[in-house]
């Protein structure tokens, strides 16, 4: 067994995850530096909420993206969408069209949703003429015009001003909104004005509890004060992740635990102990060594990114050391 764990020290991030290799599934654990909030009965899976949970590490796996991002090859790697195509106009407006994939599904545990465009519709909606997103690129004001779904598997963004990375924004963003639980919430906005829908957003959307329901390989089926555990979803489920992500590592994991422990050096103890397997964490090099010497095995990997600004070194005007 090779254990691993990942450390970020500055720009540096130092990479330090568990890894086992085996052909049998089993459960692991993560400690995470850091807490969550707990609320029973409260909005903790409505993404609108202050302190919701949806993006909480262990969930926020539960929810895939239509794309992923590769920052320093500029690539994308497909999920929800398939595939998509922008048309720029002389105005400097643009078309953006994003086109799904078929056979995906909801899950709650025990009952399923067809996944289509009027869940992503419902996302972007929402954010957009409640809480204005993308502002100025997409107008709130014309949220009603300019975000329209085609077909069950076709969705369309009118851009009043386009920039390259108003894709990256939109592609990379997790769905979590399945459309039979926020259809009322988007029928509701369509009769308000600009005011009114601000208004209503903060006031309603924030605190509209909503039920649990995952988009992806995994699924949440326990939380409390300091933990969340997710399984992944049944087979019948799985088959098409397994398409979509061919080299997929999860089907060695059939549950994961994240145990939210307070800090870095917490994190550490909950590893050294057994009690984890695995975390992401910032350790210094006294500490390194101590995990090295209990069986851990340490990699340095180069990265342009911390706290979630990331850097491309290729990219103008990154590729000016100056500036960098």
């Amino acid at each position: 067994m090779m254990k691993l764990v990942i450390v970020a020290l500055g720009m540096l991030a130092l990479i330090i995850a568990l890894f086992t290799v085996t052909y049998a599934q089993f459960s692991v654990a993560q400690g995470i530096p850091g807490t969550i909030v707990y609320i029973p009965g409260g909005p903790i899976w409505n993404q609108y909420a202050p302190g919701n949970l949806v993006g909480a590490t262990g969930a926020s796996s539960t929810y895939v993206p239509l794309a992923f991002y590769n920052q320093i090859t500029g690539q994308f790697f497909p999920a929800l969408a398939r595939n998509w195509t922008v048309e720029t106009f002389p105005n400097g407006s643009a078309l953006l069209t994003i086109y799904l994939r078929k056979g995906l599904y909801w899950f709650n545990g025990s009952a399923t949703i067809p996944f289509t465009a009027w869940d992503v519709y419902a996302e972007f909606y929402i954010g957009v003429k409640a809480f204005h997103w993308y502002y100025p690129y997409i107008n709130y004001s014309y949220a009603d015009e300019d975000i329209r779904v085609i077909d069950n598997y076709t969705i369309q963004f009118l851009f009043q001003r386009w920039l390259p990375a108003e894709l990256i924004y939109i592609l990379v963003s997790r769905i979590r909104t399945p459309w039979p639980v926020w259809k009322p919430i988007v029928e509701a906005l369509k009769t308000m004005n600009v005011t009114q829908a601000m208004a209503f957003g903060h006031n309603n959307i924030t605190k509209f509890v909503v039920p649990y329901w995952s988009l992806g390989p995994y699924y949440v089926t326990r939380v409390g004060s300091n933990y969340i555990v997710v399984s992944l979803v049944p087979q019948n489920l799985l088959e098409i992740w397994d398409k979509i992500f061919p080299l997929n590592s999860f089907g060695y994991y059939s549950t994961v635990t994240s145990l939210f422990v307070g800090g870095n050096t917490q994190a550490m103890t909950y590893m050294l102990s057994g009690k984890t397997q695995y975390g992401y964490i910032f350790l210094s090099q006294q500490q390194n060594a101590v995990v090295e010497s209990k069986g851990f095995k340490v990699f340095a990997v180069y990265a342009y990114a911390t706290y979630g600004i990331i850097i491309n070194p290729h990219q103008y005007p990154w590729n000016i050391p100056q500036v960098r």
